[in-house]
Order: structure tokens, then C-alpha cells, then sequence
């Protein structure tokens, strides 16, 4: 069959046709339902690709890519995804069931964009919606943990950056649950019945910071460790730490816009979504080319006595 193909087609198609079948044979089956994920986020938005521009498609982009970090690892682990279980499942509570919950609400916003015949079912819905996005906020730590069974060496964390970490994601919690309960004053009624939710979601959202910093702060040890593969660690953690700037801006964004009602300069908006995708794509590119072996430290640093794949 491929032969009749190869012998009936151009020189070029011919090429294309097997640079395809080649990359597909790379990608094993257990990834497919993610990428098969990620493109029913892409179609779901896709309506936004009829309005303005160039903003709206980077969030199409972000909505496809953050669906496609567990196919990204499978694809990294080259068959063996037993044996990254805690890494594969950092990434779906991240990415994945969030996305999963979001496609379900847009369809129902699709069937009947004015009102639902159940209103239970749209509240049932946004609730899973607001639970599966504190549940993410836990995603970057299980990534954190898996990863440091594959390390040769330790990460430290300095008790000063650590307590300052946690008093400023502290601080950001208290500012975001008084910028969601002043959002009170200016509800109505529908908005009412989610609004316990609407809160928690809000107060907790800073402590991504943390979860996210604690993967950037472990990566970028890994980096300055020179550990192998080093091309791995130097993507996982570039991605890591853009992420980190990002939820920290977007933390911001949303504690302002919701305490004052003031208008967000486009250049910010931009900032944030640009970065998003650009972390998130760094992400992809590390995992999927391959990850570093499990290591044991039986002795410590210096014993360790796995040698990562490149």
C-alpha cells in the first residue's frame, strides 16, 4: 500500500507522506485521547476565531496546548508510562480535567446559549468547573515530586525564599477573597448560587504560585546540577519559570480588575496570553523529547547509580 502511494505521487507528497507516518509511529496510542482532547478544546473555541483578531486566536492556541501535556509525556516516556504514573498525573489534574470540565460547558452554552431547560445542570456544571480548578492548582507540585525521583542530586530550598514565598501567597489569598467578596455588590441574582464558589476559586488561586514556583525552583536546580539529559531540564525549566511569571501576572490582573473595575491595558492582556502559550510550549518540547531515567541516591548525590536517556 505504501509502495502504490510512494510509486503514484509526486516526489514531494511522497516525502510529506512518510515524514507523517514516521512522526505517527512516535506517538503511542495512550497519548491520542489527549491530543483527541485538545483538538475538541480548539473546535469548541473555535467560535472565537470569527471575532477579533489575533488576541483571540493565542487563546484558542493556550486552550489546544495545555490539553496536550500528558500526551507530551507519554510521548517522552517512549512506551514506559507506568513508571511516570505521579508525573502523568500532575498533568492531568493541571490540564486536562480542567479543559474536559470548560469543553462541557461550552457545549451546553452551544445547545442553548440563552437558558438551559435544567438550571441544576448548569449549576452542577459551573460547581465541577470551580472544583477542578482548585484541584489543578495541585498539578505543578505532583510534576515537582515526579520529577525529583529522576534527579541525581537534591534540590535545597532556602527557608527565607520558602517563608517569603508562603507569606506572599498568603497575602495575595487575602487580597483576592476581599476582591472577590466586593464583586457582591454588583451580582445579580443568577450569579448568586455560584457565588460561594466564585469566591473559594478566587482566594485560592494565588497559592498556584506556589506549586508552580516549586517546579521552576526544582527544575532550575536541576539546571545549575548539570544534570542529564540537559537539554530536558533547560526546556522543563524555562517553561516552568515563564509559567510562573505568568500566573503571578494573571493573579495581578484579576485581583485589580475585580477590587477597582479598572480597565486592563491591552499590552498586559497580550503579555499574559503570549506568555502562557510560550511557557506551555517550552513545557511540551521538554517532556516530549524524552525523560531522564528514575535515579537512586542510595548514598546520596554522588552514588547515584541510574544513568538518564537522553
Amino acid at each position: 500500500m505504501n509502495d502504490d502511494f510512494e510509486s503514484g505521487a509526486p516526489h514531494g507528497l511522497a516525502r510529506i507522506h512518510d515524514w507523517l507516518a514516521t512522526r505517527g509511529r512516535l506517538i503511542p496510542l495512550e497519548a491520542w485521547p489527549f491530543i483527541l482532547l485538545a483538538a475538541v478544546a480548539g473546535a469548541a473555541n473555535g467560535r472565537i476565531l470569527l471575532s477579533s483578531g489575533l488576541p483571540d486566536l493565542l487563546l484558542l492556541a493556550n486552550a489546544a496546548a495545555g490539553a496536550l501535556l500528558p500526551a507530551a509525556i507519554l510521548i517522552g516516556c517512549r512506551g514506559k508510562w507506568r513508571s511516570a504514573r505521579l508525573l502523568l498525573l500532575g498533568a492531568i489534574v493541571w490540564t486536562s480535567i480542567p479543559t474536559l470540565l470548560d469543553i462541557v460547558g461550552w457545549a451546553q452554552q452551544l445547545l442553548s446559549p440563552v437558558e438551559w431547560p435544567d438550571p441544576s445542570f448548569v449549576s452542577g456544571t459551573q460547581s465541577a468547573r470551580d472544583l477542578a480548578a482548585i484541584i489543578s492548582i495541585a498539578g505543578p507540585a505532583l510534576i515537582a515530586i515526579a520529577l525529583e525521583q529522576r534527579r541525581r542530586t537534591e534540590t535545597t530550598w532556602p527557608k527565607a525564599l520558602v517563608a517569603s514565598s508562603v507569606i506572599a501567597a498568603g497575602a495575595l489569598c487575602l487580597l483576592a477573597a476581599n476582591a472577590a467578596i466586593g464583586v457582591a455588590s454588583g451580582t445579580t441574582a443568577d450569579f448568586d448560587s455560584g457565588y460561594p464558589w466564585f469566591v473559594v476559586v478566587m482566594a485560592l488561586s494565588p497559592l498556584r504560585i506556589l506549586t508552580v514556583g516549586a517546579l521552576a525552583w526544582s527544575t532550575m536546580s536541576a539546571v545549575r546540577a548539570r544534570e542529564e539529559p540537559h537539554r530536558f531540564w533547560l526546556s522543563v525549566s524555562a517553561g516552568s519559570a515563564l509559567t510562573l511569571g505568568v500566573s503571578i501576572l494573571t493573579i495581578g490582573l484579576n485581583i485589580v480588575s475585580y477590587s477597582s473595575f479598572v480597565y486592563i491595558a491591552f499590552p498586559l492582556i497580550w503579555l499574559d496570553i503570549v506568555g502562557g502559550l510560550a511557557g506551555m510550549a517550552m513545557l511540551l518540547v521538554g517532556f516530549a523529547q524524552g525523560l531522564p531515567d528514575a535515579a537512586s541516591r542510595a548514598g546520596g548525590a554522588d552514588e547515584a547509580v541510574a544513568v538518564p536517556s537522553d
